[in-house]
């Protein structure tokens, strides 16, 4: 049995429905409701979790845990209690939970390494640069996973690089921006389209996620090591779309020019790397006609 916490989010979903179509025994968890079809979900607050996750935590075969506040840019007023509860409390309840020798994937950010340094590659290994609540969060969640591996637990630290694909959250970039070219508006662009980033395929980013359940402990940056501005992304939808108009607006929060991946370990682990393409990936939100699985403000377990 394997237990997905952040079971209705984006990529929880995703990992759900691939790990339930190869006949794997899933439980998934969250604050919400499932958002997924069939299997056993269990709805919890994972930083004070109920008896039964408790339970299922303990029983199960691997842990993959996604349960968290997203949302960089956000500012509401007791962001930094809901960041400290569902980032950091949240992961420490997870892993005392979970006996030590089982694996446990546990879902980081990228925003730790603060960019790209000089715009080379982030590597696992470096210093690590928060900026901002949010990331700080991520790098004291990960603090409590080197302790687990200090006293002898079996963890793995990812971190997911711009993930994008079907059932984007509707916060983030792809899925506004699909929406406002689709009503005829314009897009909001914080900062310039020649800002970059490593968009990851939400399937290679699940692929890799299962594939690291029977691989040793380790840190690894899940990304395409390929970066791109957000200028293609826009492209791509004004092919499917239509051609949007765009309007540039000031970054309301700290935030790198460029992200990317170092994608060597994960080379190692899976072997070729795919190319995310982008105009698939639009075409796929809008042929669905949804542009997300969450709502809007998601507070994923």
């Amino acid at each position: 049995m394997i237990v997905v916490t952040g079971a209705s989010g984006f990529i929880g979903s995703c990992l759900v429905d691939a790990l339930r179509a190869g006949g794997t025994d899933v439980v998934g968890v969250d604050r919400r409701a499932a958002g997924h079809d069939g299997g056993r979900h269990l709805v919890t607050e994972l930083s004070a979790p109920n008896d039964a996750v408790v339970d299922v935590l303990r029983r199960a075969d691997a842990v993959v845990h996604l349960a968290g506040k997203p949302g960089v840019r956000d500012r509401t007023a007791d962001i930094d209690a809901q960041r400290r509860r569902d980032n950091v409390l949240a992961t420490r309840a997870v892993l005392h939970a979970v006996p030590a020798s089982t694996p446990v994937v546990v879902a980081s950010s990228s925003s730790v390494y603060g960019g790209a340094p000089n715009g080379r590659p982030s590597r696992e290994d470096d210093v690590l640069a928060p900026g901002g609540g949010y990331a700080l969060s991520k790098v004291r969640a990960e603090n409590w996973c080197h302790r687990r591996r200090a006293e002898g637990g079996h963890v793995t630290i990812v971190r997911p690089f711009t993930v994008v694909g079907p059932g984007q959250r509707d916060d983030m970039a792809l899925a506004r921006w699909i929406a406002a070219a689709a009503a005829g508006r314009p897009l909001e662009v914080f900062g310039s389209l020649q800002r970059r980033r490593d968009f990851t395929d939400v399937r290679f980013t699940v692929s890799t996620l299962i594939a690291l359940l029977d691989h040793p402990p380790t840190v690894v940056n899940i990304g395409s090591g390929r970066s791109r501005p957000l200028a293609e992304l826009v492209d791509a939808i004004g092919d499917v779309v239509g051609d949007p108009v765009v309007r540039c607006r000031p970054v309301p929060v700290p935030e790198p020019d460029e992200t990317l991946a170092d994608t060597h370990r994960l080379r190692s682990i899976v072997g070729e790397i795919p190319s995310t393409d982008l105009r698939r990936i639009v075409a796929e939100h809008v042929g669905a006609g949804v542009t997300s699985r969450a709502t809007p403000e998601p507070l994923i377990a």
